[in-house]
């Protein structure tokens, strides 16, 4: 499921604040997690991965772009027969970004399998097989999870 963090959106929170979103399998859902890393996310500053909120540094987005954030991940457990959220992260691979047919910029995750970058306005597609299309707008964030493969669990 993507969603979109609009600047409005973080507007309203007091200046300076971070947001913080986790992936929990299927989706990021906002607040940090009990363990592990998260995505902290700021009006007009680049978002960050990190497993720790006293280490933030706010890093200002490019004039007039967007941001994508995401994470690459094999789903572990659940499907037909059981349900479930867990997954493994996939660290260390590229991530295609197209538009208009042609790739635009490719991305690697990181060693927890998250990757992020900073867009012109305008609508892309990310990861190679079955891309995910998404708008990024001026100001807002866009979190993408990416699921790459399925473990046969059932």
């Amino acid at each position: 499921m993507l969603f979109s963090l609009d600047a409005a959106a973080l507007a309203r929170r007091p200046a300076g604040q971070w947001a913080y979103f986790h992936f929990d399998g299927g989706q990021f859902v906002p607040g940090k997690p009990e363990a592990g890393t998260f995505v902290a996310v700021q009006d007009g500053v680049q978002p960050m991965v990190t497993a720790r909120a006293d280490k933030l540094q706010a890093v200002p987005l490019p004039a007039g772009t967007g941001a994508v954030v995401g994470i690459c991940y094999v789903q572990s457990s659940g499907g037909k027969l059981r349900t479930g959220a867990g997954f493994d992260a996939v660290p260390l691979i590229p991530v295609e970004i197209s538009t208009g047919g042609r790739n635009f910029a490719t991305v690697e995750t990181d060693g927890n399998g998250y990757f992020m970058t900073a867009l012109p306005p305008g609508s892309y597609k990310i990861g190679a097989r079955g891309a995910v299309e998404v708008k990024v707008s001026k100001g807002s964030t866009i979190f993408v999870p990416l699921r790459v493969g399925k473990r046969m669990v059932d």
